[in-house]
């Protein structure tokens, strides 16, 4: 792993959500979540995560915020170098460079592996490979060459037939352990074959060097798929099954196909369909879409038809897209990505219910006419959340539109947003006019969200800007000598700002790496304007005044949030009246009363700050 992917890499690993939910009690509000915060007493819960940035803040009295690194170091009492060992760990990253000791050893497991394919393929062609030669031939119908293609074998049904293979070719124990394919025996007893009784199919890495195994059992037994566990070689997260065989078609084609399984791939291949590529029980990650993006710019999804097919398709979507909870930044993306480097991402709809397996054998003109007319994943994610049931009130329509939100806005080209509300108006049996009216409104505007970290092409974010103007022009350091860490939400621009002021040098440590090395290398190779000092001062005022205002930004979208739950709870008229009340007269109210009636007020503020037209001076 190269050094400055390192706190990328951890941040991907860990859901900002679900870690900061160990120690904060978090609930739903609107898109984000909110408890009461940890590093101060208070009765109203301030303290909100925000999943779509991978950030956390307190609105409440201290007005700390940051990311999951600056959550640790807040919570813990410590320095981010102590931050990124501790989440390094939790995350299972490795913090120091690959060592050529390393490559060899990972070099070495695969010759086991390989050898492991050796001996599994020479078990089918074998007697004891019956019951596994019935069930590819004929009751999968797969020919030959495709079997040797696949490189397909057969774990007979003894305990240690494989390791005693191993130990022969002058492996050991301990080496078939590492490479997943034999388990330790119980109460120091011999290491026993992880596979028996069940049909092989190697697990390739995008260059053909094998790294796992599949087991598919053909006795009934359970798991019917059985893969090998997380290695130094595999990790499903970062290999898609088949890529080694479709990469140079997919390039050909421009075009490749997500499925479920292996045969998934198999069969299709058999009928000449050689672009197909399938996730091995897991969601794709941003790894598998960092794959993908090399081999093709047009990506299919074709998931089974059924719910449960469909829901994966969606997930998988949001994956591939950098985003596994929000979909409007799944969309948005899409959008980004598609506008940088002519990447769509489509939903193929599978016909009469079937598998792309069988779809391919016996219906190929009807897989290539799916694949062709595959539905852009906006569409698939709006009709997926309109459903079959027309609304049936005025309440019901706006909480459709309210739900379609995140992807409408999401959608950048105006003709594309313009043909996706007219759908949505049609199905609600409302106007368009009402639906872009209802989407304009400031306090439910989406916030605008960073591009996929892994982008050559990321444009910086606002606080990338100012740190970089900072260390570009040393004739600032007077003048932001006072301004607080926490103005930057980033652990990495707050500890290399904090470094910059305390003349602090950047070099590696205990933990082999400093990634703040690497981003301050980054952050000198961004092109910016040849500014006089003068201008950097300007300059600098408005990146600051525009992080502030973004913070307000944020605050009034979570406050809406809040109140459109409180809406719901409580009926826009009997909120009305409450907040009306608590303005003009300051009235006690009780204590949900008087939440929402702050809520109100503070949503009323805020629009107020950021309509503002004057901005504090940079001094």
């Amino acid at each position: 792993m190269e050094t400055m992917n390192v706190v990328d890499e951890i941040k991907s690993r860990l859901d900002v959500v679900e870690y900061i939910g160990r120690f904060v009690q978090l609930q739903r509000a609107g898109r984000n979540f909110r408890g009461l915060c940890p590093f101060h007493t208070e009765r109203t819960p301030s303290f909100h995560v925000f999943p779509d940035r991978g950030t956390w803040r307190c609105f409440g009295a201290c007005g700390e915020g940051g990311d999951l690194f600056t959550f640790v170091q807040k919570r813990n009492g410590i320095e981010f170098r102590d931050a990124l060992r501790e989440l390094a760990d939790t995350a299972g990253v490795q913090l120091s460079p690959e060592a050529a000791e390393r490559r060899t050893r990972r070099e070495h497991l695969a010759s086991v592996m390989s050898a492991a394919v050796d001996f599994y393929q020479r078990q089918i062609r074998e007697g004891e490979g019956e019951a596994a030669r019935e069930y590819v031939f004929q009751e999968r119908g797969l020919e030959p060459e495709t079997v040797e293609t696949f490189r397909i074998g057969w774990a007979p049904a003894g305990w240690h037939n494989l390791r005693d293979y191993l130990v022969r070719r002058g492996y050991s124990d301990e080496d078939g352990i590492a490479a997943g394919l034999l388990i330790e025996g119980e109460s120091g007893g011999q290491p026993y074959d992880r596979f028996r009784s069940r049909i092989t199919i190697p697990i390739a890495d995008e260059r053909g060097v094998f790294v796992a195994m599949g087991g598919r059992a053909v006795d009934g037994a359970e798991p019917k798929y059985l893969n090998s566990p997380q290695t130094e070689l595999f990790d499903k997260s970062r290999i898609l099954y088949g890529l080694d065989l479709a990469g140079e078609p997919a390039r050909e084609a421009g075009e490749v196909v997500i499925v479920e399984g292996y045969m998934d791939v198999i069969g299709p291949w058999q009928a000449g369909f050689h672009n197909l590529v399938a996730t091995m029980g897991t969601a794709l990650t941003e790894h598998h879409a960092a794959l993908l993006r090399r081999f093709a710019r047009r990506i299919v999804l074709a998931m089974d038809a059924d719910s449960a097919g469909m829901a994966a398709a969606e997930r998988a979507g949001e994956r591939l897209l950098n985003n596994p909870d929000a979909m409007g930044r799944a969309t948005r993306h899409a959008n980004n990505v598609s506008l940088g480097a002519g990447i769509e991402l489509r939903v193929a709809d599978m016909p009469g219910g079937k598998d792309p397996d069988e779809v391919t054998r016996n219906e190929p003109a009807a897989w290539k006419n799916a694949i062709a007319s595959a539905r852009p994943f906006p569409e698939f994610l709006l009709t997926r959340l309109m459903g079959d049931e027309r609304p049936e009130s005025p309440l019901e329509a706006r909480q459709t539109v309210d739900r379609l939100r995140p992807v409408l806005e999401a959608v950048s080209d105006p003709v594309e947003r313009a043909m996706y509300v007219q759908r949505v108006a049609r199905h609600l049996d409302v106007r368009e006019a009402a639906i872009m009216e209802r989407l304009k409104r400031p306090s439910q505007r989406r916030l605008a969200a960073r591009d996929s970290a892994d982008s050559p092409e990321e444009a910086p974010s606002q606080e990338e800007y100012l740190l970089a103007l900072i260390l570009r022009h040393p004739s600032l350091r007077p003048r932001v000598r006072n301004l607080p860490p926490g103005l930057f939400s980033d652990a990495l621009n707050r500890e290399l700002f904090q470094r910059w002021l305390a003349d602090e040098p950047l070099t590696a440590d205990s933990i082999g790496v400093d990634p703040l090395q690497e981003h301050a290398n980054r952050l000198a190779a961004l092109r910016l304007p040849v500014l006089g000092d003068e201008g950097a001062r300007k300059a600098a005022g408005q990146k600051i005044n525009a992080i502030l205002r973004d913070r307000l930004l944020q605050r009034q979208v979570t406050v809406s949030d809040e109140l459109a739950e409180l809406e719901r709870t409580m009926g826009a008229n009997q909120l009305a009246e409450i907040s009306a009340r608590a303005w003009k007269d300051g009235i006690a109210l009780a204590d949900e009363a008087e939440e929402a009636a702050q809520r109100v007020i503070e949503s009323l503020q805020l629009g107020g700050s950021l309509h503002r037209k004057e901005s504090p001076e940079f001094a």
